[in-house]
């Protein structure tokens, strides 16, 4: 079966915010709906959004759930928004199970824990989601964030990124399905029945937050667990990490050798600018010209 791609956000639609892993501060999810509304969109927000416990986001993880089902079931709502990442989505996916996401293709656009949903959504129900701007993303108002998620989700338009680095410019091209997301969270799928799968595909990796010591780690992981070898080729998103520098060496150091095309500096993860990625969607990594083509 193929990707299924979700309809475009019409201009002025209604966006549905959902909170599936940690919490924001009630003021927080006023500012970021009156953002919305400033560009545009009617806005709905689930219950979720309002609530804490502990660490997550809502009442419970079935609560958090059934804001995602009630949003996609619903036919008013164009969009899915989510509000932040945290922790908490891979809490939610017993809940999801009964419900055919395939059956109400709309974008759902989130990023770093909302990994997990990506890949879920990706591989389960052959959905083809946004790794874009959250709601806290999106009350900065960066210019090249806003326009980045125009051009995928309202326009449609594939994503041509120009001027790309390769660590290897002499590969020849290859094509494959996008993948992945944060590194941290790939690495928490392996193991589980919602392991990612890079065979032949385009793997993109981002990461924030972390020592030089816990990328090796989970690099390592995938390594051992055969996901670098299998992928057709590597997307480096934002590393936003302690130190950038040796994060950057270690990178090149681990991912060079792997015979396969893999590009860096691509300007998506925990990062603004915040370019918005079709995750499921066609890849084309092109070397030679310094070219990344998605869609």
């Amino acid at each position: 079966m193929g990707m299924i791609q979700p309809k475009a956000l019409l201009p002025g639609g209604k966006i549905g915010i959902v909170a599936l892993a940690g919490p924001l501060e009630v003021e927080t999810v006023f500012k970021g709906e009156a953002t919305l509304k400033e560009l545009g969109f009617d806005v709905v927000v689930a219950p979720s959004c309002y609530e804490r416990k502990g660490y997550l986001a809502g009442m419970s993880d079935r609560r958090r759930a059934e804001d995602l089902i009630m949003m996609f079931a619903d036919d008013e709502v164009d969009a899915i928004l989510c509000m932040r990442g945290g922790y908490g989505c891979n809490r939610i996916i017993p809940y999801l199970k009964n419900f055919k996401f395939s059956k109400y293709p709309k974008p759902f656009v989130g990023y770093s824990d909302i990994t997990y949903l990506h890949i879920y959504l990706n591989q389960c129900h052959n959905l083809i989601t946004y790794h874009g701007p959250m709601l806290k993303d999106l009350m900065l108002k960066d210019e090249v964030t806003l326009q980045s998620a125009k051009h995928v989700i309202i326009e449609a338009k594939p994503v041509e990124l120009t001027d790309i680095s390769y660590y290897d410019d002499t590969k020849d091209s290859v094509e494959g399905i996008l993948v992945g997301g944060n590194l941290t969270i790939i690495c928490s799928t392996l193991g589980t029945p919602y392991e990612i799968d890079t065979k032949d595909k385009i793997l993109f990796i981002e990461e924030v937050n972390e020592p030089v010591y816990a990328i090796d780690r989970l690099l390592t992981q995938l390594k051992y667990s055969g996901k670098l070898e299998d992928a057709a080729g590597i997307m480096i998103g934002d590393f936003n990490v302690f130190d950038k520098k040796a994060s950057a060496k270690l990178l090149k150091k681990m991912l060079k050798g792997l015979g396969k095309p893999v590009a860096y500096g691509i300007e998506s993860g925990h990062c603004s600018p915040l370019l918005t990625l079709p995750m499921g969607a066609k890849v084309c990594l092109n070397p030679n010209e310094h070219r990344v083509k998605i869609g």
